[in-house]
């Protein structure tokens, strides 16, 4: 049996180790991400035989993340197999990379359902094309910007102690202009934000702040995920204000990312204007990613 718990911060050293391990990390495998989502779902973890486990739960189903570590790692499948069994909802594996889901068949072919997961697949950037925005392609983007420059009185700051505040204000007041986009999973979505902002610095947090006459109308945050890497996990904006996104996602690397060689800004969760907007900035790796339902679900 797996003794899961609810991440913590002191988890941070050995979760990361256990990452270290793993050359293709992509959003799923972040420990801000893991410490955060649990202010959405029920989200936990546990060290097995040298391998970081997740395991995350909704009203349907639980999900498993593919162990990340060093051993024997068929055994650590079969415990997490017999941890499938014993709920009583179907279960999966998910945010397997190719070279998983293949070692995964190889291991237990006839006992998953592995199928191409197109909505999870993070966008990774080069950080350079990002900050100069450079070609034909990207002259929408240069547009936006150019128009924010000269119309507004804008500022910008790195995210700090100082500002978080003003930041999770400005997320409040975002919801409640979202009008008919207003859910129940925005309301989630601020939990977790306040989880990060909360725990910023423990969390090796950087973010970028935009102002307006002293207002805050755009904000962005995330981690490095490994040594060439900064996955950006929040990015938000006031849409009615014309170049604030393309202005803070480009400001943000310049100024704060430009160390790191890709920008992973994460997947597109199957909606299409924001597979529409992350597809406009022309992503240099697009990782295939993969689920692998257990077949025999009425056991689990």
């Amino acid at each position: 049996m797996i003794d899961f718990h609810t991440p913590e911060i002191i988890d941070k050293q050995w979760v990361k180790e256990r990452l270290s391990n793993r050359d293709n990390l992509t959003c799923e495998y972040s420990f801000s991400n893991i410490f955060s989502y649990t202010a959405k779902m029920r989200l936990e973890i546990a060290d097995v035989a040298g391998y970081l486990v997740t395991r995350c739960f909704t009203d349907d189903t639980i999900g498993y993340c593919y162990p990340v570590g060093s051993g024997d790692i068929k055994a650590v499948i079969a415990l997490i197999i017999e941890d499938m069994r014993i709920q009583n909802r179907p279960c999966y594996f998910f945010g397997l990379g190719a070279d998983e889901a293949e070692e995964l068949k190889g291991l237990y072919g006839d006992l998953f359902d592995i199928s191409f997961d197109r909505d999870g697949c993070d966008y990774i950037y080069k950080s350079e094309n990002l900050i100069n925005l450079a070609g034909k392609k990207y002259q929408p983007k240069r547009n936006h910007i150019s128009y924010f420059r000269k119309t507004y009185n804008w500022s910008y700051e790195k995210m700090s102690a100082e500002n978080i505040e003003d930041c999770y204000n400005m997320n409040v007041e975002w919801i409640q202009t979202s009008g008919s986009l207003y859910s129940e999973d925005l309301e989630k979505e601020l939990q977790i934000i306040r989880r990060v902002f909360e725990n910023f610095d423990a969390l090796d947090c950087k973010g970028a702040v935009l102002r307006i006459d002293g207002k805050v109308i755009a904000f962005a945050m995330g981690t490095q995920i490994r040594t060439d890497t900064f996955c950006v996990h929040f990015e938000k904006a006031f849409s009615n204000i014309r170049g604030a996104y393309p202005m803070i996602n480009q400001q943000f690397v310049e100024n704060e990312l430009s160390a790191f060689k890709y920008i992973d800004r994460e997947d597109d969760l199957g909606l299409e204007n924001l597979r529409k907007a992350k597809l406009s900035y022309y992503p240099d790796l697009l990782p295939e990613k993969y689920e692998a339902w257990l077949i025999d679900a009425d056991r689990c």
